[in-house]
């Protein structure tokens, strides 16, 4: 009996797969000649609606490799892709080596060959950890990082700081920048051990690129907030490493300051540290002496370390917020140095012991009022009053509601868009709920699933 061919391997489907559900789809249909329709119907009975469960696919998976022919093991190996998790990069073990002897082996013609190498190198990426805190699942993940719009620039946060062959900093392509160099660096302790990775290290600056794109897609998911998009883009420059003024989105709460911001860091693929100022009452901000028991970097510092680059974005959200009592210090005195990029090129972080240039960090602050912050702080920050969104903005508003929800849950891929008489509805609970964002994405997904109810019913 002959192997599968090139056209025919089940595998090469499901790695071309845009979705779990659309790999499990299509699996199914090619298993049940296999497995008999009671074994295929048990397996659907078993997943549900959510085709997220391993433990119900394995029974599957040893009775394909148990009928012992190469068509069903192909399927097997097939399932087995079902099974991977990007957040547990241990669950490529038993799948990755068969489908790349796999791929190596089957002869395809270079336009194909060249479509499935590219979809396997994401895969490969993953299990070496790229993702481990991906929400999505490895066939969404592949789709999108292989799809024309993957251009920008990724996060190099998976590569070497240093090349453990010569044990010399590693030298990425692009601009870099050396934040921590050892001639104005001391002996680190064991709580900072971590930041050894970067002294004297060339870390990367993440580029900008396709500047238009990004302005237009932030037009159409905050399309209340053009003015504040094009305020808080306008120091991005083509091609050259993202550096954005310090600045402070103020608007009502639920307007989507917050989510306007981590939206364009994931653009931009910048690394964003969240810093809740509300629960902020001294200074520890700006780090802490290096001299105590549990001595921790600053906030900057830690965002470097984590993102290994050297341009992260600082989120300091809800600002107005912070305790204004001087016993511990405060918040705002320890964000002044920052905001001034001659003073933060040359910050001496106390728990570090080291001068770090800290220079190419963006910071923005998100606060629903700024009349009683500092006059010092207010004048180092760019301001940018975000629009509260109206009826008017609802269907695009809402269409993105929709898109998020699918991004985190593959079984509303194929949704379809909200209907007039949904609108209507979802209008009205929007309006006495005050056109919040927050309030919205609930109004939305309480209506998704009374329609999946509706449709149980009938």
């Amino acid at each position: 009996m002959r192997p599968p061919g090139p056209e025919e391997h089940p595998a090469f489907e499901a790695l071309l797969a845009p979705s779990l559900a659309d790999a499990f789809g299509c699996l199914l249909a090619r298993t049940e000649p296999t497995v008999g329709q009671a074994r295929a119907q048990a397996v659907l009975d078993a997943l549900g609606t959510s085709f997220r469960s391993p433990s119900a696919i394995r029974p599957l998976i040893d009775h394909l490799y148990s009928v012992a022919t190469p068509s069903a093991g192909a399927l097997a190996l097939a399932w087995s892709m079902l099974t991977v998790d990007p957040r547990r990069p241990e669950s490529f073990r038993h799948v990755l080596p068969q489908l790349q002897y796999a791929l190596d082996h089957a002869g395809l013609d270079e336009r194909a060959d060249a479509e499935l190498r590219a979809r396997i190198r994401i895969w490969w990426r993953a299990a070496e950890g790229e993702w481990t805190s991906s929400v999505i699942t490895m066939f969404r993940l592949a789709e999108r990082e292989t799809s024309p719009e993957a251009d920008i620039e990724p996060i190099p946060d998976s590569k070497p700081v240093r090349d453990e062959t010569t044990k010399k900093p590693f030298k990425p392509p692009g601009p870099t920048l050396v934040v921590m160099p050892a001639a104005r660096a001391t002996k680190l302790n064991n709580y900072n051990a971590p930041f050894k990775e970067i002294v004297d290290a060339a870390l990367p600056l993440v580029v900008a690129r396709d500047v238009a794109s990004i302005r237009a897609a932030l037009h159409a998911e905050f399309p209340h907030a053009t003015v504040a998009v094009d305020l808080l883009i306008r120091d991005l420059r083509e091609g050259q490493p993202v550096t954005l003024k310090p600045m402070l989105l103020v608007g009502s709460p639920g307007s989507g300051k917050s989510r306007l911001v981590r939206r364009l860091a994931e653009i931009l693929r910048l690394f964003i540290h969240r810093y809740d100022a509300a629960a902020s009452s001294d200074n520890h901000f700006g780090g802490t002496s290096k001299s105590w028991g549990n001595t921790e970097a600053s906030v900057p510092a830690r965002a470097v370390g984590q993102s290994r680059t050297a341009n992260p974005i600082v989120l300091v959200d809800e600002i107005e917020k912070a305790s204004a009592s001087k016993t511990n210090g405060r918040l705002a005195d320890a964000l002044l140095p920052f905001l001034d990029r001659e003073t933060a090129g040359r910050y001496r972080d106390q728990s570090l012991d080291a001068e770090l240039d800290l220079s190419r960090v963006t910071f923005i602050a998100t606060a629903n009022d700024d009349t009683r912050l500092p006059t010092p702080l207010r004048d180092r920050f760019r301001i940018i009053r975000v629009a509260a969104p109206t009826l008017q903005h609802l269907p695009q508003l809402a269409a993105q509601v929709v898109r998020d929800l699918s991004a985190n849950d593959e079984t509303r891929a194929h949704d379809a868009p909200l209907a007039d008489d949904e609108l209507a509805v979802i209008s009205k609970a929007w309006s006495r709920s005050g056109f919040s964002m927050r309030n919205l994405q609930k109004i939305v997904s309480a209506t998704l699933e009374a329609r999946d109810q509706y449709a149980m019913r009938h």
